[in-house]
């Protein structure tokens, strides 16, 4: 096949150069017969465009030579890799497992931090935020008051549009069992802002976000589909939320949830004039569209001159505050990407430690395969033609590798889908796309690249004559065994980073397991009722449902205590409140002390085991005609009255001008608990008793009941006794606080699940790279210890020979390790808690860990050479 093609080339060679001296001639002849220089270059040019065709059909022809001896690589490669099928059978897997880890880390991470929001024009979407900076409170993401919101959304120049929403769940009910569904208030440029038409009927006018005209909803898909059976006649449909009358007027479509992915539905905010000048409250979360041509920067700075200007306006309200202009993708994705990104290189890593490997299985047979390659280079092929082969195979098993990896990748992202669901952002948008697949299809090529070039290029190195004349065997393999010895280290030295860096989240996590919570989560079930529309618009009705519901569920046999609480521990729920010292001079505008707060039912403290320090608790005698009273916790003692006595002082909600709330007596404290996390310190928190705090919106949400035996059996008489009282209220978020606390350390415990499986894989790579090392080098130099033994060395000497090896190259490697997981966890400082990122015991106990591992690995190859017969030894070669 090449002979003839040859042929073709040289002939194309002649034929151009007679064509160059034709034209050569034609152009002396036209200016000897008086044409001028220019016209003959013309003519020239004219023919040289024959001549330019002739050199593409030379090129062209050079290509398909060249994709010619490619396809000829590539069968050559296939028939190699089924000729050893337990070789290819340890690489495609080896692959699979660094490519399938990689792939499905990607695909979060473009899922999360490069993937578009399925928004038109979504990165003109911007969250916009109070920025508070307070002595007593500081906040960059502070919620919007109504009043900020309202002058934010009438005098700004940089928005096309802006809208408002907060969370709000209802009680579902007609149309089947009552059922509690998450939904959102929004105000009517809700829709508009994001730039979504429903796919039935209508959104919200701006008519209807006003009070009395508010009820009206609009449904998501899923409730359309799951509760209304996707009836095409819903729109008109009246449905009962909370216990008022809501017309349906537009169904979302598919895939549709924003801000949250559980939301159901959405209904007007219908604020009053009274609460749009609202300014002391905090409960709005506000984006915007940004208008065409205008910048984040932009926005920004005319945002903050805005500010200043409300600041001068309204002193009292806003000292303190500017605006925080974010991105709608970075307010999404900007909390969990140091966590992606360090996960991201924890999967390199692996990788690379993957790519290690390969490439001391490829040296290795390499050296198998001596005499075929010196064979091949004694008939004519050149050293750059066997490198492009070995190069080829190597692509090839990495591509091989690449299409396990994707099935190990699928099964990664559906696990991922559902462990990650609760605390990274569009979990359920994961999936093994396109620029999944291209990222994953160019990650295998460029690792083939990387652990076939060594290899390749070491293998055609050597005398010929030496290797065919030393038959199978290879011929001195010093500098193949040098480059193995250097993987290993290399492998080593990853390997330590990750096991380093799953050690440190490993004793963060048990860290945050033993962090002290402030109450008692086991044996309690806890579970949500919230008690709300006209039926309970007052408080004594409020407080008439709570009594009754609780003397229900402590007649049940096995119960020692129940109560009910705004919010329970551990749930990301807290609500703040400025308060007044009495006796303390009035503060600056904008330094009004504040305070996290919780209102309760008696005996919460008593059934949460929160321990009572001084005081006593709250009892259903603590009427609205009584005085008023309030608890405090440590933290709120430490830092207002440090080193006093607090109880019987008193305090009021407020500030020194809000004379409307009473005076309140601290009449107990309590320990600290910990409201959001297990890791965040406690704040200082006031507790109020339900039957003084007639707020409309101070309705108890969490109920708790501990249990004298399992809490989970009490499940059914807690439902009953809601049931026997309001058949309408569902019972939802049924479950034991210890899962509750469980729930709450979901993401730590992703990172360590995640790294912990990547620190296995590590090791168990590191350990084969080593005894793959230690096996060659053993194999290498039979004949020297052969020799050894022959001149009086002891079974001990040669296990020390072969250990000590195998050891110092586990001891640079680790190291080396050790080094540059320096640098690694400090990019994870945020993903610890009370660890160091230089944790003395984990570095310590990884590298014995790693050592042990090392040793372990070169125990078999040792005990092959302590057995080695001399006499065989020495008719080795």
């Amino acid at each position: 096949m090449k002979l003839p093609f040859r042929r073709r080339t040289q002939q194309q060679a002649q034929l151009e150069q007679e064509i160059q001296s034709h034209l050569q001639m034609a152009a002396s002849d036209r200016m000897e017969r008086g044409e001028s220089a220019q016209r003959a270059q013309q003519a020239a040019r004219r023919e040289f465009g024959n001549i330019s065709l002739i050199q593409q059909v030379t090129r062209d022809q050079w290509g398909w030579r060249w994709l010619e001896e490619l396809l000829q690589d590539l069968r050559y490669g296939v028939r190699m890799l089924r000729k050893n099928p337990g070789f290819t059978l340890i690489a495609v897997l080896t692959l699979a497992l660094g490519i399938g880890a990689n792939t499905a880390i990607f695909s979060v991470v473009y899922t999360v931090l490069v993937k578009n929001l399925p928004y038109p024009q979504a990165d003109r979407l911007v969250m916009v935020y109070e920025d508070v900076r307070l002595p007593n409170y500081q906040n960059s993401k502070n919620e919007p008051s109504p009043g900020n919101f309202s002058d934010w959304a009438n005098q700004n120049r940089v928005f096309a549009n802006m809208a408002a929403y907060r969370n709000r769940s209802f009680n579902l009910t007609g149309d089947g069992e009552p059922i509690r569904v998450e939904g959102e208030l929004v105000t009517s440029e809700f829709f508009t802002t994001l730039d979504i038409n429903p796919v039935l009927g209508r959104v919200f006018a701006p008519e209807e976000d006003r009070p009395g005209n508010s009820h009206v909803v609009v449904l998501s898909d899923t409730l359309w589909r799951n509760r209304f059976g996707s009836s095409a006649q819903i729109l008109g449909k009246k449905i009962f939320l909370d216990g008022d009358s809501y017309t349906i007027v537009g169904v979302m479509p598919p895939g549709f949830h924003f801000p949250d992915f559980d939301d159901q539905l959405w209904a007007p905010m219908g604020m009053s004039p009274a609460e749009l000048n609202n300014r002391g409250s905090h409960f709005l979360l506000a984006f915007a569209r940004l208008k065409p041509g205008i910048s984040l920067a932009r926005a920004q700075t005319q945002m903050n001159f805005l500010a200043k200007h409300l600041t001068e306006l309204y002193p009292a309200t806003n000292t303190g505050q500017t605006v925080n202009v974010v991105s709608l993708q970075e307010d999404i994705a900007g909390p969990v990407r140091p966590a992606l990104l360090v996960l991201m290189a924890a999967a390199g890593l692996i990788l690379f430690i993957v790519c290690a490997n390969m490439a001391n299985l490829l040296l290795a047979r390499a050296s198998v395969r001596q005499r075929e390659i010196a064979l091949r280079l004694a008939l004519g092929a050149g050293q750059s033609r066997i490198a492009r082969q070995l190069l080829t195979e190597s692509i090839l098993l990495a591509l091989l590798g690449c299409s396990l990896g994707l099935l190990l990748a699928r099964w990664c992202v559906a696990a991922l889908r559902v462990l990650a669901a609760s605390n990274l952002p569009r979990a359920e948008e994961f999936a093994l796309n396109g620029p999944v697949l291209i990222f994953s299809a160019a990650l295998s090529i460029l690792a083939g690249i990387a652990f076939g070039v060594g290899p390749a290029l070491q293998a055609p190195r050597g005398s010929v004559h030496e290797t065919l004349k030393s038959g199978a065997r290879e011929s001195p393999a010093g500098s193949r065994l040098r480059m193995r010895s250097l993987l290993v280290i290399l492998e080593t030295a990853l390997g330590a980073v990750v096991v380093i860096g799953a050690g440190l989240l490993l004793r963060s996590f048990l860290r945050i397991e033993q962090a002290p919570l402030g109450f008692e989560p086991q044996g309690v079930l806890t579970f949500r009722v919230i008690p709300r529309g006209e039926r309970y618009a007052q408080l004594p009705q409020r407080l008439a449902f709570y009594r009754q519901v609780l003397q229900r569920i402590e007649a049940q046999p096995g119960v020692e205590s129940a109560a009910a609480v705004s919010f329970i521990p551990l749930t990301l729920a807290r609500g703040s409140k400025g308060f007044t010292i009495e006796g303390r001079a009035p503060t600056a505008p904008g330094q009004i002390p504040m305070a996290g707060y919780d209102i309760v039912t008696p005996e919460y403290f008593t059934t949460m085991r929160i321990h009572l320090l001084q005081g006593r608790d709250f009892s259903w005698s603590d009427a609205p005609q009584t005085q008023p009273v309030v608890m405090i916790n440590e933290a709120m003692v430490k830092a207002y009255w440090p080193n006093q006595d607090p109880l019987g002082k008193h305090l009021r909600q407020g500030g020194p001008g809000d004379h409307e709330f009473p005076w309140l007596t601290i009449t107990g404290i309590v320990a600290d608990v910990r409201e959001f996390d297990p890791v965040t310190a406690p704040r200082p928190t006031m507790y109020f008793p339900v039957a003084q705090f007639a707020d409309p919106a101070a309705i108890l949400r969490d109920w708790v009941v501990r249990a004298k035996d399992d809490p989970r059996t009490l499940a059914t008489h807690a439902r009953a006794a809601v049931w026997d009282v309001d058949k309408d209220l569902p019972v939802t978020r049924i479950r034991t606080m210890e899962e509750v606390r469980s729930m709450s350390v979901v993401s730590p415990r992703l990172n360590l699940l995640l790294f912990g499986l990547f620190a296995a894989l590590a090791l168990v790579l590191a350990s084969v790279g080593i005894y793959g090392v230690t096996a060659y080098s053993v194999a290498q130099r039979t004949r020297e210890i052969g020799v050894r033994i022959a001149l009086g060395a002891g079974r001990q000497d040669v296990l020390h020979l072969v250990v000590g090896q195998a050891a110092r190259l586990a001891l640079f490697g680790v190291l080396l390790g050790l080094l540059a997981a320096f640098a690694l966890a400090r990019l994870m400082t945020s993903m610890m808690y009370g660890v160091g990122s230089a944790d003395p015991l984990t570095f310590v106990s990884v590298a014995f860990l790693l050592m042990f591992v090392a040793l372990a690995a070169c125990y078999l190859p040792a005990r092959r050479a302590m057995r080695v017969d001399p006499i065989v030894a020495l008719r080795y070669e």
